[in-house]
């Protein structure tokens, strides 16, 4: 058994913050799991799915995470503990559901688990989801480390039933793909009956328009609530408060904020220097714990990750309550950046400032730093080699180079495929203010040209389309994946298919939620538990939405696929083209890597590169002697690069 599903209280273990979050979950008594695999949140799912057919309980991978918080709420409401999870991004996707739950609140314990990700390595924003439970009214915590990560997600489910409100809890990238020492506690049973009562302890409880009053009177129901959650903020263990009655500073931190600013007092041996009040359930934050730092201090600095928003709580507390503090952080009087994540370094500035010392320095050797700097090389992101998306960017590439003149401007969204708008690192890009202005797409890192958020490429070009009526030297597609295509296009190729609008939609079929670690996509036969289950048909669905022109091709296989490609960009309205190849890496994974057999006949080869503009990381160029070449430990005998080869120089024996 994963060692997170051990029943061995005591013993101290190495857990990852999503793994700890996880057992949380495990001691807790969960019964149900859901979400929607996101980075950085996804291990969350992958250990209690691997947990769930061993202890019993369910986990479910959803569509998206709106129907993920509706499955959730669902069997709360029911009486069961229930976890979902879901990245930052997700979290907008589930806002509907999630903004409108505590107008009823629930039975048994929900806890809503946010991976945020300062910084964006992962995303498409920085979004700090704090401020989206403080938008909903709904109770947040924020762990420091993986040991708080795995106490608090059990203490949120019995602080969810005791309030019978959902409970948020947020971590962050640095904490969640970390690991850390953790020690274990006993497995439980979750103390509630599960069954069903519509009218429990309010007439038509789960209805939100229902009686007294509605949806307005749900939010009165709610706003009642607020004192009793404010209550368990400040006598939460989570929130700790030490006052040095000799020192007129002060430092407040939530989450990871936490860590770096205990680290840097330890550094700069400062341990105890200054009244400290460090805030793990930080919506609400406590009121009182605040009120006697700021009677405490005169100089209070905030270290959180993320927006101000325990800063702003700070100095909104401190104009009522009349007191002239300086208080800074990340915002109008910023010490650390407005932007991107919290790191050791920033912190240690912060507070040395703070407390007027100086921080210890490392002295560094110049030589060393600039030969370092000689050797680093300017790398761009790659596909992985005889990755399926290469084929379906090679059909596309050699369509718009067919076209000659005519533009075609290529929407993507998220997904392994995205690596398609992120250019090379080699590359000059010189912006111009044109109008319209056609660019050489010479690698498939050049080929997308708008990248925002899961599904919105399609609407996008059906705008795009809309404002480029009657211009025919324009065409416009979109390409999604076969996850992202259940997650969120179906709504939008329902309306391209109904206004049949002119533009071409590739789903990039790979049978895998590759990008965040593999996870079954609908097209990948297994469910989040390993169970074998059927295939939703992608091609069935369209059809079912009545899609008039729909092409489907091996991504492998060039000539077919850019003949479909084709086919549908000179469609005279919506198409639809399917290009599928399942991700070489899982197929490795299930049959085992083999030598691999193809090779470059060096005798033969030009040096004319159409082999590396397919942009496999395992085709490889000699500048010296002009030659092409295949990386053996990288090439998995795909037949990408033989097939755009004009000579016959690539073989496989």
């Amino acid at each position: 058994m994963n060692k997170v599903g051990r029943d061995e209280a005591g013993l101290k273990t190495l857990l990852m913050g999503n793994e700890a979050i996880a057992r949380g979950a495990v001691e807790a008594g969960i019964k149900v799991g859901v979400g929607y695999p996101g980075t950085p949140s996804s291990e969350v799912g992958e250990v209690l799915g691997e947990l769930a057919p061993e202890l019993g309980f369910y986990f479910e991978w959803s569509l998206n995470e709106k129907v993920a918080i509706d499955v959730a709420s669902g069997a709360a409401l029911t009486g069961a503990r229930t976890l979902v999870m879901m990245k930052n991004a997700g979290l907008n996707v589930a806002m509907d559901t999630f903004a409108t739950l505590p107008y009823t609140g629930t039975r048994g314990g929900l806890v809503v688990v946010v991976a945020d990700d300062p910084g964006a390595h992962y995303s498409s924003t920085e979004q700090d989801t704090r401020v989206l439970s403080q938008y909903a009214e709904m109770p947040c915590l924020e762990p420091k480390d993986q040991q708080q990560a795995k106490d608090m997600t059990a203490a949120a489910f019995v602080l969810s039933e005791k309030l019978e409100m959902p409970i948020f809890l947020r971590s962050v990238t640095r904490l969640s793909h970390a690991s850390g020492d953790v020690i274990l506690g006993g497995i439980g049973e979750a103390p509630l009956e599960v069954g069903w009562n519509k009218h429990f302890k309010h007439p038509f409880r789960w209805a939100v328009y229902g009686p007294p009053g509605g949806a307005a009177g749900r939010h009165g129901w709610l706003k009642e609530q607020y004192p009793a959650f404010l209550a368990e903020s400040e006598n939460s263990p989570f929130n700790k408060l030490a006052i040095n009655p000799d020192s007129r500073v002060a430092v407040v931190s939530s989450g990871m904020g936490t860590s770096y600013v205990n680290d840097a007092l330890t550094a700069l041996k400062q341990q105890g220097a200054c009244s400290v009040l460090e805030i793990g359930f930080v919506y609400p934050p406590p009121v009182e714990k605040m009120k006697q730092i700021l009677q405490a201090a005169d100089s209070i600095l905030v270290v959180e990750e993320g927006n101000p928003m325990l800063e702003n709580a700070l100095k909104e507390l401190a104009s009522d309550l009349g007191l002239k503090k300086t208080i800074v952080g990340r915002s109008t009087k910023a010490v650390i950046p407005a932007f991107n994540e919290l790191n050791p370094d920033l912190v240690m500035k912060a507070v040395s400032g703070l407390l007027g010392v100086t921080i210890p320095t490392v002295k560094l050797d110049p030589a060393s730093l600039q030969r370092a700097e000689e050797l680093t090389v300017p790398r761009s992101s790659a596909l992985c080699a005889g990755c399926p998306h290469l084929g379906s960017y090679a059909a596309l590439a050699q369509v718009m180079k067919k076209l000659k003149d005519d533009l075609v401007i290529v929407n993507g969204d998220i997904g392994c495929y995205e690596q398609g708008g992120y250019g090379l690192a080699a590359q000059v890009i010189t912006p111009t203010s044109d109008a319209t202005r056609k660019y050489p797409v010479s690698s498939p890192y050049e080929i997308l040209d708008t990248t925002y958020v899961m599904g919105s490429g399609i609407g996008q070009a059906m705008g795009q389309r809309r404002a480029l009526a009657g211009d025919s030297s324009k065409k416009v597609a979109a390409v999604a994946g076969d996850s992202t295509f259940f997650h969120a296009c179906l709504p939008a190729v329902a309306g391209a298919s109904l206004y049949n609008t002119d533009i071409t939609f590739l789903v990039l079929d790979n049978s895998w939620t590759c990008m965040t670690g593999h996870q079954p996509s609908p097209r990948s036969s297994v469910d989040g538990m390993g169970a074998k289950i059927d295939t939703l048909d992608i091609a069935a669905v369209c059809k079912a939405m009545s899609v008039k022109c729909l092409k489907t091709a091996n991504a492998y296989n060039l000539e077919e696929a850019t003949a479909a490609v084709r086919e549908a960009i000179d469609f005279p309205g919506f198409a639809v083209v399917i290009l599928s190849g399942e991700c070489m890496l899982q197929v490795l994974r299930r049959d085992g890597s083999k030598e691999p057999k193809t090779h470059v006949v060096t005798e033969t080869c030009i040096g004319c590169k159409a082999c590396v503009r397919v942009g496999c990381p395992a085709t490889l160029f000699d500048p010296k002697t002009k030659k092409a070449g295949i990386d053996p430990l990288l090439c998995v005998d795909c037949g990408l690069c033989a097939q755009v080869c004009p000579v016959s120089a690539i073989v496989t024996e």
